[in-house]
């Protein structure tokens, strides 16, 4: 939203180059402000993390051309855009009611 800090940006204080980009789309970013403060940071570290090599953090989910990031509890689904490097995600929330 306009004139309101992303909450991503609290998390990222320093970023170094990454060999992919990160993107966030409404619905994750909305879910992602209503996460506790230690869950939100954790799970923008491993974003950071994942984004210098997605193949070792990420599973294919079996019905569709997605991927999910474990973090801990919580879940990332996201989508990969190899050949563009950008890592795009799509919702984020607790395990137990994640896939539902």
């Amino acid at each position: 939203m306009p004139g309101r800090p992303s909450p991503w940006s609290a998390c990222w204080k320093r970023i170094e180059p990454l060999a992919f980009r990160v993107e966030v789309s409404e619905l994750a970013a909305e879910k992602f402000r209503k996460l506790d403060k230690p869950v939100r940071e954790r799970i923008a570290r491993k974003l950071k993390q994942m984004a210098g090599d997605p193949s070792r953090d990420l599973t294919r989910l079996s019905s569709v051309e997605v991927y999910k990031l474990r973090v801990g509890n919580s879940r990332a689904i996201v989508d990969v855009d190899w050949d563009g490097k950008l890592v795009y995600v799509l919702t984020v929330g607790h395990r137990s009611t994640f896939y539902r």
